[in-house]
């Protein structure tokens, strides 16, 4: 506490504001992203500013009570009185990232991306943190997580696409071009024909159905017929990275149609018929149901013969394979076409693997660029000049020319970039959506 009086003491009238909190937040020995926390928390959002008694109040009763990083964030982030960690919980948190992060400082000149970049890391942090799936993290569910290390490792690393968990800008500038493409009237809700379009109809009609259907929205999120982007980012990571926990609970939830905690024969037989008129609709040969059962479990192998549970689905190396088998035309063909066992080598082969998403993630970023750059290329034609350009053309060359933008402007990690009051969260408590 001595060293905390110490940093009041060189303060103007000893209030600490906003911008000259991450100093203090270090000497208070937090993480230097928990400042906006620390600072809303010891009563800044009512006063504008802090002091050392309101300051030091607040850390001895935390410090006393809580015992570990966990506890000590929740303390910090969760609303007054509560145990557990809410989506709009994490709203200061991430717009501070987006404020003050050197490696989002190109954002400052797009303040309407904000909402989009918050949107994407939140939903990602629940993907991946509420194992639950409750809409709320707790306190276990947090502490068996890496994201207090990855809110931590922010404060080290300068390139904001090298913190791949929850906070790229290369993935959320996947995210959300993917779901501009499929919203053609940019209401930032998408329906079942929208998402019919993804990856040029690769997905099943009847999956599409049980997804419009509830079967993985939670509560208040669901709208009849329509998905939201929040919806879409996990739509999104379960569809590129089949073998996650939560991606497989999300496919298992779509599969199981009585909901009684089996993928019985019936269910299998449902989605593929659906399948099989796909694939004679594109002229190849239709595969016997009895066939694809009889692969299906020899590579699952499940407890009980004829009855598949998600347990035994999260034992198999080879659940992606299951689920496109049954979802997913192209990659089900894909898969047809190289040794279906060779996924289940590579996790022994290589520990450290990239992550299915991280690779779709960074193959389809690297196509957007080398699209964008042959439309630059383009540009070249005069007719193009009296052409009026395409909104999702517009988008990609707003959100590239941002990107590009960054790396010269880059400051001190946590540094506050701007005179105005950059921590006003006015703009995007609806989160555009």
């Amino acid at each position: 506490m001595q060293r905390l009086a110490a940093e009041f003491a060189t303060l103007d009238g000893g209030k600490a504001y906003k911008q000259q909190m991450a100093p203090i937040t270090k000497t208070c020995g937090l993480p230097m992203y928990w400042k906006i926390l620390l600072f809303r928390a010891a009563g800044g959002a009512t006063e504008g500013y802090v002091t050392y008694q309101s300051l030091s109040t607040l850390l001895k009763k935390m410090f006393q009570n809580c015992h570990d990083e966990a506890s000590k964030f929740l303390r910090l982030a969760a609303k007054p009185g509560s145990s557990v960690l809410e989506f709009e919980d994490f709203d200061p948190l991430v717009q501070d990232v987006v404020e003050t992060h050197p490696g989002l400082t190109f954002l400052q000149d797009a303040p309407e991306f904000h909402s989009r970049y918050v949107t994407t890391v939140i939903s990602r942090i629940l993907f991946c943190v509420n194992r639950s799936w409750s809409g709320r993290i707790s306190l276990p569910e947090l502490r068996k997580s890496n994201f207090l290390q990855t809110v931590s490792r922010l404060e080290v690393e300068e390139d904001i696409n090298q913190v791949k968990d929850f906070f790229s800008y290369e993935h959320f500038y996947v995210i959300y071009c993917k779901f501009w493409e499929l919203d053609k009237d940019h209401d930032l809700f998408i329906d079942k024909n929208d998402l019919s379009r993804h990856n040029d109809h690769a997905l099943n009609s009847r999956l599409i159905d049980r997804i419009f259907s509830g079967a993985v929205t939670r509560g208040q999120d669901f709208q009849e017929g329509r998905m939201s982007y929040r919806e879409f980012v996990w739509f999104l990571l379960a569809e590129e990275d089949k073998k996650h926990p939560t991606s497989v609970e999300y496919w298992f939830r779509c599969m199981d149609l009585d909901g009684d905690g089996v993928i019985s024969m019936y269910e299998m037989e449902f989605f593929h018929e659906e399948q099989m008129n796909k694939m004679e609709t594109l002229g190849i040969e239709r595969l016997p149901f009895e066939d694809t059962v009889c692969q299906m479990m020899d590579m699952v192998c499940p407890k009980n013969q004829g009855r598949i549970l998600l347990s035994d689905l999260k034992a198999c190396k080879m659940t992606s394979i299951f689920f496109d088998t049954f979802f997913n035309l192209d990659k089900f063909l894909e898969h047809e076409q190289r040794d279906p066992f060779a996924n289940a080598r590579d996790p022994n082969a290589e520990p450290m693997e990239v992550s299915d998403w991280n690779r779709y993630a960074e193959e389809e970023y690297d196509i957007l660029v080398a699209d964008e750059g042959n439309a630059d290329m383009d540009d070249g034609n005069y007719e193009d000049d009296f052409e009026p350009e395409d909104d999702d053309e517009i988008l990609r060359e707003e959100m590239l020319r941002l990107a590009d933008a960054g790396p010269s402007q880059r400051g001190s990690p946590g540094q506050s970039l701007t005179a105005e009051d950059i921590y006003d969260f006015s703009g995007t408590t609806n989160l555009g959506y």
